[in-house]
């Protein structure tokens, strides 16, 4: 999945202190119930080495990165989940959720959208070119189509903003190849023409598969632009979408529109059960100076104690000594990681998914969180 990142400033900015005794206020609203992002996949602690083939310039502040597996295990995915990228960024490893953008049984590619002050989009976009290699971990998530067991003529809907075209573009044209007559709509909001991504591509498929239906809308349109315009509201997005009942509902955008066309849809009674969602989370920051010194970390449930090492997350320190620990994105967005502490004190990277009463429970995330002294997990 395309994370929409917020980056520090620098990499050694503050870090947000929590103590399980504590809560913290919430930092991004989200749904009742557990932690999630995209959710956990089987082969979410995969790592595979690859190697950049290709950069594709999809608008001037997006591109593609067309991926081929270095160590010989090839990556099996689903349209519309993501991978968990490590670039090294001046000397240290920073870890990005994107969205893979290509279809199933094509060659892996994510893409990447540059965002004002982003560190590692615009490390991406400046410094990764053809050759370039590197880690992912992955692939992950659940924001899927409905399995092969399902109805392949069943209509399917999608709702896109900016970015939020990534995951989607690879659903869409694997909806089309399992069953070129299915019924597809998209409404995609973006702000001008020129930022349209995927816009040969999405035009090449409407051509392709009359029934197909692709919904522009921009909020910045130039004077010669025919189709629609003006800034979507969920009652809008709705009625754009038009989807029939039984159809299956996929929105992946800014989490007040999704909010707001999720409620419209269910007005006019769509099933809750049949409209996904993709949430994006801005990614972590340090907001306070990490530990500068090693700490203890007993795992009370495994009975280990190992030694977190300076710049350590408790993931990675667990990890790196053998302990087995649940983890998905590594960047605080599904909770997979999520840990309660018994003793200790802990800081933890903001924002993160953990809800308020996740906090004051005494929960963290063990990829975001960072041990201030010796530290008792139940894990």
């Amino acid at each position: 999945m395309l994370s929409l990142p917020t980056m520090p400033r620098s990499l050694a900015a503050r870090v947000a202190q929590f103590h399980p005794k504590k809560s913290n206020p919430v930092v991004l609203p989200r749904p009742d119930g557990p932690s999630r992002r995209w959710g956990q996949s089987g082969t979410a602690s995969a790592r595979h080495s690859v190697r950049v083939v290709e950069v594709i310039r999809e608008t001037d502040d997006a591109v593609t990165l067309v991926l081929e597996v270095t160590d010989g295990r090839p990556v099996e995915f689903r349209a519309g989940q993501y991978l968990t990228h490590c670039f090294a960024v001046d000397g240290v490893t920073v870890k990005r959720a994107y969205s893979i953008s290509a279809a199933e049984g094509d060659r892996l590619a994510c893409t990447v959208k540059v965002i004002d002050g982003g560190v590692v989009s615009g490390f991406v976009h400046r410094d990764v070119a053809a050759g370039y290699e590197y880690t992912v971990l992955g692939p992950s998530g659940d924001f899927v189509l409905p399995g092969i067991d399902e109805n392949d003529t069943v209509p399917l809907a999608f709702l896109a903003a900016g970015s939020g075209i990534t995951p989607v573009i690879g659903m869409i044209e694997t909806a089309l190849r399992q069953s070129p007559e299915r019924e597809i709509s998209l409404v995609y909001a973006s702000r001008r023409q020129g930022e349209i991504i995927f816009a040969r591509r999405l035009s090449a498929l409407a051509a392709n598969y009359p029934r197909l239906r692709v919904v522009h809308v921009l909020s910045q349109p130039a004077s010669a632009w025919p189709g629609e315009t003006g800034r979507l509201t969920g009652e809008r997005a709705a009625a754009l979408l038009a989807p029939s009942l039984d159809a299956q509902v996929f929105l992946c955008g800014p989490p007040e529109l999704m909010d707001a066309t999720t409620a419209a849809l269910t007005s006019g009674a769509v099933d809750t059960d049949r409209i996904h969602r993709e949430r994006f989370y801005a990614a972590p920051q340090h907001t306070r100076t990490l530990p500068t010194e090693p700490h203890d970390l007993e795992f009370r449930i495994t009975g280990r104690t190992v030694t977190q090492q300076p710049g350590e997350t408790i993931l990675e320190a667990g990890l790196r000594s053998g302990v087995k620990l649940n983890f998905s994105c590594t960047v605080g967005g599904c909770a997979a990681c999520k840990l309660k502490v018994i003793s200790g004190a802990v800081t933890v990277d903001e924002p993160n998914c953990l809800s308020d009463r996740e906090r004051s429970d005494g929960y963290i995330l063990s990829c975001s969180a960072y041990a201030q002294e010796s530290v008792v997990l139940d894990a």
